[in-house]
């Protein structure tokens, strides 16, 4: 069951459905990146955005530590994961599924990243506009993490079979910005037996009602205060990230590369290396990679060896109405 919800009526509709001895907890998130297929070898631990869709997928990972002692799999009445979708950049659906391995927040990549349990097995989510929280039942999945404490590997977002074009980009912990951190909200029931119900206590007797006062003046109407100006409409924010991916043989000896971004767009991000897991990992060097104004990003490297190496390059571009900066 999903459905688009602010904080303040999560809340409400967690306690209206609970019964009275229910206990409301919330499990903290540990770790949250995404992940690009077209970037095999580069981290995005440190963005403030977990992108999803267009070959990105967004891994999360929460601490069921606040949980009390001893809590059973039977205890658990309800667990939600609370998203906050701050921007669509085509509206589809998205898909929640378990993953079955460890990783790093600052080091997984595409490369490296952990399998999940399988694209169609999951929890699929409509994702149609922004600046709305996004609700997920995950009760089943949290009930095998607290039976199987060494399961719990964390969640993958990515589009759903049913709507592969989706793209959608939600909060990580690290936006400073909106600030809506993804929650998981559980629900216990009570951990212990319901004590017997009290004798009724003897009814007090009716104190005197007390004398009416008077009514006081009404004070006059203050003049309405003149509407300030309206401020100026902000420029419209990145709608959309492009990727470009290039590559370069390397004979032996220095190689000096630069991946530029498509009119209109800048650059905010790039990888460089390597990539095969073979005897070029440690014939190759990168001695420097980073931006070059702001639509290029460049790459010099090193290839130490005998024989050709394939040096994979690229930078990511962001699309903006402004820029600031250098």
């Amino acid at each position: 069951m999903t459905s688009r919800i602010t904080p303040r009526l999560l809340s409400a509709a967690l306690l209206s459905g609970a019964c009275l001895s229910a206990q409301a907890l919330e499990a903290p998130l540990s770790a949250d990146t995404h992940i690009n297929a077209g970037l095999p070898s580069s981290n995005f631990g440190s963005l403030p955005t977990l992108n999803v869709g267009g070959g990105a997928s967004a891994l999360l990972r929460f601490d069921l530590g606040t949980l009390p002692a001893g809590v059973t799999a039977a205890k658990l009445v309800k667990a939600n994961l609370i998203l906050y979708v701050n921007r669509v950049g085509a509206p589809g659906a998205i898909e929640v599924l378990g993953l079955n391995s460890a990783w790093a927040e600052g080091g997984v990549t595409a490369a490296s990243q952990p399998p999940n349990a399988g694209a169609g097995s999951g929890i699929t989510v409509p994702v149609g506009a922004a600046s709305q929280f996004l609700s997920v039942d995950l009760t089943g999945l949290v009930k095998q993490w607290i039976s199987n404490p060494g399961s719990n590997f964390g969640i993958a977002l990515q589009a759903s079979l049913s709507a592969p074009a989706t793209v959608a980009f939600f909060d990580s912990k690290e936006n400073t910005a909106s600030a809506h951190v993804a929650r998981l909200d559980l629900t216990l029931a009570d951990q212990g037996p319901k004590g017997d119900t009290g004798a009724t206590g003897a009814t007090g007797a009716t104190g005197a009602t007390g004398a009416r006062g008077a009514t006081g003046l009404t004070g006059a109407t203050g003049a309405a205060g003149a509407p300030g100006p309206k401020g100026d409409t902000g420029p419209a924010g990145p709608v959309s990230l492009t990727y470009v991916r290039q590559t370069y043989t390397m004979s032996p000896g220095g190689a000096a590369v630069a991946a530029s971004c498509p009119a209109n767009t800048y650059v905010v991000g790039g990888s460089c290396g390597y990539v095969p897991l073979d005897a070029g990992l440690f014939d190759v060097k990168v001695s420097y990679a980073g931006f070059d104004g702001r639509s290029i990003y460049r790459c010099v490297a090193q290839n130490n060896g005998s024989v050709a190496r394939v040096l994979t390059y690229g930078a990511i571009c962001a699309s903006a109405t402004t820029v600031s900066g250098p």
